[in-house]
Formats: C-alpha cells, sequence, structure tokens
C-alpha cells in the first residue's frame, strides 16, 4: 500500500496517488503498519530504475527492448504533464505527488524491470529543463549527460610500438607433424666420372652420407587475467590474446633470425651465414665503395661459391642502414641509382630489399631464403586454465600460447647467405 502526506499526517492512497476512502472519509494509516510506503519514494523509485534501464538499453539494441521503453516514458511523460499543469500553484514536493497524475507505478516498476533483463536502444525527448531536473533529483543524480549521452569509444587498445615480423613470409616453410625433422647429405665425395676408353677401366665414384636431426622447439607465453574480465570484458580479452599471439610471433622471428641452435633456441640464419670480410674480399677494391657496393658483391660472392645454385632474393637491412640507399650522391650532389638497382631502389640485381629493426643497424643480411627450411607442427595452441597455483582460489583465468617448429640451413646450403658488417666490408674494399 501508498501513503502520503498530508498536514502533517499519513493517509493511505493508490499508485496514483487517489486518497483511499471509507465512509467517505480519508483513511489514515495505522500505527502498526509498517509496510506501507511513502508515494513520493515510491514514485522516485521507479524513476530511478527507468532511468537506469534507459542506460542498459541504450548500450545494446533489440526491438522488444524499445517498445518496452517506450511505454515505461509515456508513463513518466504523462505525469511530468500533469505535475506541469499545477506547477504554478504547489508550494512543496508533497502537492506534486499528490496530483492525480494517471501515473501507474506499478506498471513502470514492471516495464523497468523488464528492460534490465533484455537488450534494447531508444531515443526519448525531454520537453524542457525542469523535467530532466525533476528526473536527475528522482535518480539522486545531479548530471545525466555523461550516462544517457555516452561518449564516442576507439575500441582500438594502443600498445608500445612493435617491429614487424617477416621471415616465415620469405623462407621455405613446410608443416610437420614429428617433434623432429631429419634429412640426408652428402659428406663427402672420392672419384669422378672421366672419359674412358674402350675396354679401359671405368673410374668409381663414391660417396659418404650423413644424416641430420633436428628436434622442434617450443616457444610459449602465458598471460593471467580475473574471472571478472573474462565474464564482463570479453572483447578484452579477444585483444589480449592477439597481443600475446604477437609477441610470440615475435620471439619465433627472432629466432629464426638469430637464434644460436642450442636447445631450446631454433637456429637464426645468421648464425650459419658465410661471413663477408676482409679474407673473403681478398685483392679486391672498389674506388669509393658505398653500400650498394657492399650487397652487389655479396651477390656475387653467393653466386660463384653455390655455382649458380643459389640465386639471393632478399636483403634483410636495419632502417637506419636502408636510408643510405636512398641519399647515396655523387661529388656533384646528384643522387646515385646504379644501373643494377630497379627504380625506386628497393630490388637490388633481382633482390628485394626488407628494411626491419630485427637485424642490428651495421649489419647486413643477403641470401636465397628458399634454403631456409622452417618446420612448424601445428599454429599458434591456445589453453585457458585455473589451476595454475592458487589461481582457481583467486578467481584467476590463464591464457597459455605455444608454438613448436624447427629451422635449419642444410650445411651444404651455409653459402646460399652470407652477412656481414657494412662498415667492415667498406674499409676492405678500400685497402
Amino acid at each position: 500500500m501508498f501513503f502520503k502526506y498530508i498536514n502533517g499526517k499519513k493517509f493511505y492512497c493508490n499508485e496514483k496517488g487517489e486518497l483511499t476512502k471509507k465512509d467517505g472519509a480519508d483513511v489514515e494509516v495505522a500505527a502498526d503498519d509498517s509496510a506501507a510506503v511513502d508515494i513520493e519514494s515510491g514514485v522516485d523509485e521507479a524513476t530511478k530504475m527507468l532511468s537506469e534501464a534507459m542506460q542498459k538499453a541504450i548500450k545494446a539494441g533489440d526491438a522488444v527492448a524499445v517498445a518496452q521503453l517506450e511505454k515505461a516514458t509515456d508513463a513518466v511523460t504523462k505525469f511530468f504533464d500533469a505535475v506541469e499543469a499545477k506547477a504554478a500553484s504547489r508550494t512543496s514536493k508533497v502537492e506534486i505527488v499528490a496530483e492525480k497524475a494517471s501515473f501507474d507505478a506499478e506498471q513502470v516498476l514492471k516495464d523497468a524491470a523488464s528492460l534490465t533483463k533484455t537488450k534494447g536502444y531508444a531515443a526519448f525527448t525531454f520537453k524542457n529543463a525542469a523535467e530532466l531536473d525533476y528526473l536527475a533529483k528522482g535518480t539522486d543524480r545531479t548530471d545525466l549527460t555523461g550516462t544517457v549521452i555516452e561518449p564516442d569509444k576507439d575500441a582500438e587498445i594502443s600498445r608500445p610500438a612493435l617491429r614487424t615480423t617477416f621471415i616465415e613470409n620469405i623462407a621455405n616453410v613446410v608443416p610437420t607433424d614429428s617433434d623432429s625433422v631429419k634429412y640426408t647429405e652428402v659428406l663427402g665425395t672420392t672419384g669422378a666420372p672421366a672419359t674412358t676408353a674402350e675396354v679401359a677401366t671405368i673410374p668409381q665414384v663414391d660417396r659418404t652420407f650423413g644424416v641430420v636431426s633436428v628436434p622442434l622447439q617450443k616457444i610459449a607465453g602465458i598471460s593471467k587475467h580475473s574471472n571478472e574480465l573474462l565474464k564482463y570484458g570479453p572483447e578484452l580479452v579477444a585483444v589480449l590474446k592477439d597481443m600475446l599471439a604477437i609477441d610470440l610471433n615475435l620471439v619465433v622471428d627472432g629466432q629464426l633470425l638469430s637464434g644460436n641452435g642450442t636447445a631450446p633456441n631454433l637456429q637464426g640464419v645468421l648464425g650459419v651465414a658465410e661471413v663477408l670480410d676482409a679474407t673473403a674480399i681478398g685483392a679486391q677494391v672498389v674506388a669509393n665503395a658505398n653500400l650498394f657496393d657492399v650487397l652487389r658483391i655479396a651477390m656475387t660472392k653467393i653466386a660463384t661459391a653455390g655455382k649458380g645454385k643459389y640465386m639471393a632474393n632478399y636483403i634483410v637491412l636495419n632502417p637506419t642502414d636502408a636510408e643510405e640507399l636512398d641519399l647515396t650522391k655523387n661529388a656533384n650532389g646528384d643522387y646515385i641509382m646504379p644501373s643494377f638497382v630497379a627504380a625506386g631502389g628497393q630490388t637490388i640485381k633481382g633482390a628485394r630489399v626488407i628494411e626491419n629493426t630485427g637485424i642490428t643497424a651495421g649489419t647486413f643480411l643477403i641470401g636465397d631464403f628458399r634454403y631456409l627450411n622452417i618446420r612448424p607442427n601445428g599454429g599458434v595452441e591456445v589453453d585457458f586454465s585455473n589451476s595454475d597455483s592458487d589461481d582457481f582460489q583467486k578467481g584467476i583465468v590463464a591464457i597459455r600460447m605455444q608454438r613448436y617448429l624447427a629451422a635449419y640451413v642444410k650445411n651444404n646450403d651455409s653459402a646460399a647467405f652470407m652477412t656481414g658488417t657494412i662498415a667492415t666490408v667498406k674499409a676492405a674494399l678500400a685497402a
């Protein structure tokens, strides 16, 4: 039951504020009736629930919820209309509530409660500032702007800059289902075919073989988050999973480039590449040697060592070194574009230049990347668990990601790659 105050006394009324009559007289609330509710508090509670329902509905979308919200809003509007009609004569908040306003508080409560369980979207308009002010006070708020009018949200989560991965995009990648990869190579050859006279002894050719086994290595990482984050922030969890996958692949890329090959490390291509230094250059001299010269000579060394088997297809440079390719000038200040460099400067003698901070500044890597073998077993594996330590007790879930793969350059193909220090090679060419 509802009641309202009149001259300091409590009288029963219905949800519309109409006084209850008995034998033609108003019925005063019994002293021992603790269940009766002040009609003013009921109206305030209804508007408060409606406001909260509006906030939830605005954040989602559902046609059913829209209809429910419109119905509830219409009831509140009728109440406002009745209050506004008597605004000139009212002297207190009690008088506002006492007016007959066709306001069904019970129905509004039901509609608002229903909205909180569904998803919807609604647009509504207050007729004047007084109505907005009343609703604000009715919901114990002084400013609804930040709640009703939501700020636009940029969905992208920013993180510190990371380099891009590239090695798996240019190497010979073939999946495997095993935990290791084996290959056979020729260790040595004696004898050789030769022209042979009739009935003469035919030369014997003998070869020794060796089997090389390369075990797959595991690269993994764990990210822990609260149950609440998984429950209330699924979008954020998806972003965090992507971030962990990116971090994982960055480690893989670094290992494929410069891993030392000692378990659990992968064998990186820099660790097996031939080194272009003063000994490899020998007596060769180039006047005013620049980075174009260094790279072109390295390509020649690869071609001659491979007897035509290898053809360099990629050059990896740190961006601070690649800059020299664009800024090299002659004595007159004219930019230089050698005849063996394609227009744009990013292809040298058929090899494409890759700029990446993964390689140390001052160092170059050039080679025929068809001979860098990568053997992944599956892709990025994702597991969820709360069994680590006391995670279950604390409500923490761990996201684990891992990859299994092997990488190798066959011993007989190490000449397909060449690396070196740019400054050292320039100095050797000038000697």
